[in-house]
């Protein structure tokens, strides 16, 4: 099983500015290619990602006036490398902001979606 684009996330994405489309599309397709088999849903109304139907997302993303998020995300203070990255972008527990102001740090966040899905296939 391969992961499709769910209709309700295009419509979630396309609520958006062009420039805020574009980063929440970079974002879907980064999650994506982490968590190939996953199921794209919408909860808590934002793009969810989870493994089964019915079961907990893995991991979700919203989009606000100043940033974009990434929720759910684990603790990574196991892994000292990811854990220091994730400092920087750390708002609260199981979530990462990004800032409009800046590009995405997309390596960083193929990192972290990385780390969620290493503790999801355990």
């Amino acid at each position: 099983m391969t992961s499709q684009h769910s209709p309700l996330v295009d419509e979630y994405i396309a609520q958006f500015d062009a420039k805020t489309q574009k980063r929440l599309q970079t974002l879907r397709n980064a999650t994506l290619s982490v968590f190939p088999k996953s199921i794209e849903d919408i909860s808590y109304g934002m793009p969810t990602y989870r493994p089964a139907p019915k079961k907990r997302g893995m991991v979700h993303f919203a989009a606000f006036k100043d940033h974009i998020g990434i929720y759910g995300i684990l603790d990574a203070s196991s892994e000292p490398a990811v854990h220091h990255l994730m400092e920087s972008y750390r708002t609260g527990k199981g979530s990462l902001a990004f800032t409009n102001e800046k590009p995405l740090p997309m390596n960083h966040i193929r990192q972290f979606l990385a780390y969620q899905a290493s503790k999801f296939n355990n």
